[in-house]
């Protein structure tokens, strides 16, 4: 049987696609923040009527902040699993079969995630303060922020403090489930 790519090129192939998920992950980080920058100045221009405003535009920005942030996340791991597959090739033990065309392939190698990460929903602590997990939650806590304090009495400092804690429940919560769903499209150990 004839491979597409020889195995000495799997390394290279892999960087390759590594390079098109930072590019594509770069583009969709620029889409959040061009979204989010025309709802800003929506609720910046809607003057004295800010108070009735914000309750339209609030939740589809959070909205908007959670879409971009569930293709970054799965950005993330598309590119968590292409550097495991980047080891495991120069290791020599990467088949033919598990080289992807693309970077979240539909059928993974199972129990990737175990040989660099930390736990199955982060590589390391530090990735929460990449832009792809930063600037999502950054806008959802924004924009709860302004939507709380519309229906809540507390003072700001309450107010922030639940908006901050409501969006790590939220980004923490939509890991999980991702995670969880994904799981089951992953394959026997090579």
């Amino acid at each position: 049987m004839m491979n597409d790519t020889e195995p000495r090129f799997y390394p290279t192939v892999i960087r390759e696609m590594i390079r098109h998920e930072n590019d594509v992950i770069n583009h969709r980080i620029m889409w959040l923040l061009i979204g989010q920058g025309l709802f800003a100045n929506a609720f910046v221009n809607a003057g004295s009527d800010r108070a009735n405003v914000v309750l339209v535009l609030a939740p589809i920005g959070v909205l908007m902040s959670l879409s971009a942030f569930m293709i970054l996340y799965r950005g993330y791991h598309a590119r968590g699993y292409l550097q495991f597959l980047g080891d495991e090739a120069k290791r020599g033990a990467l088949k033919e079969e598990n080289l992807p065309l693309f970077g979240w392939p539909p059928k993974r190698i199972k129990g990737w995630r175990r040989k660099a990460w930390i736990c199955p929903w982060i590589a390391q602590l530090s990735d929460v303060l990449e832009p792809y997990f930063f600037l999502p939650g950054m806008l959802i806590l924004a924009w709860l922020f302004a939507l709380m304090q519309r229906w809540t009495p507390f003072g700001e400092g309450v107010v922030l403090l639940l908006a901050a804690l409501l969006s790590a429940i939220i980004i923490l919560v939509f890991c999980f489930a991702w995670v969880w769903s994904q799981s089951t499209k992953e394959e026997a150990e090579p």
